[in-house]
């Protein structure tokens, strides 16, 4: 006999703390489903012993750029919080149960060190406050593109859309007016300052042309219009200011600031922003980590060339360099690279990038702009170690970047005993091997000592970045073409140090994605995004077939058609102009949350997937299935259902115990009832399919009704 009923008035199997308490509903038990984590192996557990996995997303690309600039203030990113509401049931109905939340140093700490913006922190506990109300769990990502904000470049992108810039230089035929920017995030401005004590980066001319300032020290050297991923690499002001904080101490041993040394101060100031973070919210339960820095610089072949240039130009009669000393010295800064493996395609790229993009130094006056002037007395705090600069590319994560995370681990640790530290792996040479071939020469980074819970959390993206042009324009691609890609090696290849030298740690896959504006934007609009969507549905599928950690970049509400995400164009929000979401069958997926035992296997056949027909057998779309390896605790499995994908209802099928299911926050809870350790649990669930049905399912859910079969 099979009985109708509503799901919220039935009567759960509860957490063994709380056992037939009668009063107790399905509000409560998303209440108290939202527990602190923590590591255990590779596996992230929660409070009542389940494991926890993370479908998740970025918020946002948008909280790069500050909400003013005078005064400087990020309050309102990634939304203002009369808009939280709207924006956390968005992304709970998407199916996201984790954020990776950007902050920004230059949001914390924005005027001097250990000066707090207290609004802001206000404003950003306030956010991870909301985020519990919606069950989603946070990690705090303190983001960086190349250094800072405060490295940037004005420049006329050949349209006649109004400028993003707010003092826009007045135009002339000659020089037309400048209306966009290529820009980085991250660090204040102070610091940067701090990094380029010869530059006057408070300047009004900072940012602007070369050609059109007083004094070349009164702007720095980011190309534009360009694609701005490479400026970390070809920007000698953006190698300097990484150098100075990863390394300062070998780079600049005597240039000291407040009696230490420019490295220590840096990283002490950084260290202190975090602690005033983590003060913040360490209170909250849905606080799953600290994402210590995003995307950290490690190859540094820009200040290498200057370094060889440098050397060759002080023996230059009035520093003045040929072509062929600039090639030649090029040259040699590539094969300081050859012993990691660099591969010869690479390297000749590598070498016609440098030699026609980069503003390579030609003569006395463009090493001074550079803050290495020839004249430089050898006592001079400011003037680099040549020899601390060409060691920069040996071995950066093990001999810098380990350090670095031991040290700010170290401090969050102390203020929040909880803390769950994820680091990621610099840009440049892979320490396995896994880009450039050879992993020998490397010595990898090891898991930070003194780190008590580890998480790693690399980036992966692939079909994504437009060519390098010096206007580059969106990528073209139709749904036949990426349909079938697959990115297993990739994606495997860019976890793989976790198991590789860091004790294989749990692994979050922090960033991955793809543009929406594939052939222009009004295209991708006509094509609803199919490519796109189906790019992600390729990242999707190895992520589960290896049950993979992630959170897409991004979601950003402030998209729109002409800015994108509104820093450097990039229009990845999953969330459109419209304020709809996009590609929405890519991401929108069955997906476990907490398991009561240990996941094998779980798979969901997307709608964007390929399927050969089978006669009389329906294409089994939107069909998931997922197994689990015995029973450890009586809390329940959690699996969000969502109610994009099955509109007519769905079907469950258990191989044992009973479910109910919360139609408002799309969470099926399953309680298996078999405990023996040696018994392995599964699930099914499929939407009806026309013309097609079955007698052998325990469930079916319509909203907030639900009828029973066999038992």
């Amino acid at each position: 006999m099979r009985r109708i009923f509503f799901a919220g008035v039935m009567l759960l199997t509860l957490w063994c703390a709380v056992a037939c308490d009668d009063g107790y509903d399905l509000d409560d038990q998303a209440r108290d489903s939202v527990t602190r984590i923590t590591t255990q192996q590779s596996f992230l557990k929660d409070g009542y012993g389940r494991y926890l996995f993370l479908h998740g997303a970025n918020v946002s690309g948008s909280t790069k750029v500050p909400t003013t600039e005078s005064p400087v203030s990020y309050v309102g990113k990634p939304f203002p919080l009369e808009e939280a509401d709207w924006n956390f049931r968005m992304l709970r109905d998407m199916g996201f149960n984790v954020l990776r939340l950007l902050i920004i140093w230059d949001a914390i700490e924005p005027d001097a060190s250990g000066q707090y913006d207290e609004e802001y922190l206000e404003y950003l506990e306030k956010v991870v406050a909301k985020a519990r109300d919606y069950g989603i769990y946070v990690f705090l990502d303190m983001h960086q593109d190349i250094f800072s904000h405060w490295l940037r470049k004005y420049y006329y992108d050949r349209t006649d859309q109004p400028s993003m810039i707010p003092d826009a230089q007045p135009g002339s035929e000659a020089q037309p007016p400048l209306n966009n920017v290529i820009q980085g995030d991250g660090a204040p401005r102070w610091v940067v300052q701090d990094c380029l004590p010869d530059k006057n980066v408070y300047s009004p001319e900072w940012g602007l042309p070369r050609s059109m300032v007083s004094d070349p020290r009164n702007t720095n050297d980011l190309l534009a219009p360009f694609f701005w991923g490479l400026d970390t690499f070809l920007s000698i002001d953006a190698n300097r200011c990484f150098a100075t904080f990863f390394a300062g101490r070998q780079v600049y041993p005597n240039y000291k600031i407040n009696g230490k040394n420019v490295q220590d101060y840096l990283q002490d100031s950084f260290a202190n922003a975090w602690v005033q973070v983590a003060r913040r919210v360490k209170y909250y339960d849905n606080v799953l980590g600290y994402d210590i820095i995003n995307e950290p610089l490690g190859l540094f072949i820009m200040f290498d060339v200057y370094a060889f240039l440098y050397r060759e130009a002080k023996v230059t009669t009035n520093g003045a360099l040929s072509d062929e000393q600039v090639e030649d010295a090029v040259d040699r800064g590539i094969a300081e690279l050859e012993p990691s493996g660099i591969p010869p395609d690479t390297a000749a790229r590598l070498k016609e990038l440098l030699l026609t993009r980069a503003n390579l130094p030609r003569n006395a006056a463009d090493f001074a702009a550079a803050g290495m002037p020839l004249d430089a007395a050898a006592d001079d705090p400011y003037r680099p170690d040549l020899n601390g600069v060409l060691a920069l590319n040996g071995n950066f994560n093990r001999d810098y970047l380990q350090p670095f995370f031991e040290k700010i681990g170290a401090a969050i640790q102390e203020e929040d005993p909880a803390a769950i530290i994820i680091i990621e792996p610099s840009l440049g040479f892979d320490d396995t091997g896994g880009v450039f071939g050879v992993g020998s020469y490397i010595t990898p980074m090891l898991a930070p000592a003194g780190i008590r819970q580890l998480i790693y959390g690399p980036h992966f993206y692939t079909d994504v970045y437009p060519i390098v042009a010096v206007y580059p324009e969106p990528r073209e691609f139709t749904v036949d073409e990426v349909k079938l890609r697959d990115y297993t090696e990739g994606i495997l290849g860019a976890i793989n140090l976790a198991a590789f030298s860091l004790g294989n740690p749990p692994v979050i896959l922090g960033e991955f994605g793809t543009y929406f504006n594939f052939g222009g934007i009004e295209t991708a609009e006509a094509m609803h995004y199919a490519p796109s969507a189906q790019i992600l549905d390729n990242y999707y599928r190895v992520l589960e077939e290896n049950m993979i950690n992630s959170t897409v970049w991004n979601y950003s509400p402030e998209n729109t058609e002409t800015w994108g995400d509104n820093w450097n164009q990039e229009d990845f929000s999953v969330l459109g102009p419209d304020r709809k979401p996009r590609g929405l069958d890519a991401y929108n997926r069955v997906s476990p949350r907490f398991t009561s035992g240990r996941l094998v296997s779980f798979k969901y056949n997307s709608p964007l997937a390929y399927y050969e027909p089978r006669p009389g057998v329906p294409t089994p779309e939107r069909e998931f299935t997922m197994e689990m390896m015995g029973l450890e605790t009586n809390a329940p499995t959690e699996i969000f259902v969502p109610a994009q994908q099955y509109p007519d209802g769905f079907y469950v099928y258990l191989s044992d115990g009973r479910c109910a299911f919360d139609n408002e926050r799309h969470i099926l809870y399953w309680y298996p009832s078999d405990d023996d350790p040696n018994v392995n649990h599964d699930i099914r669930i499929r939407p009806p399919y026309p013309g097609y049905g079955d007698t052998d399912w325990n469930y079916f859910f319509l909203g907030d009704e639900v009828m029973e079969g066999a038992q």
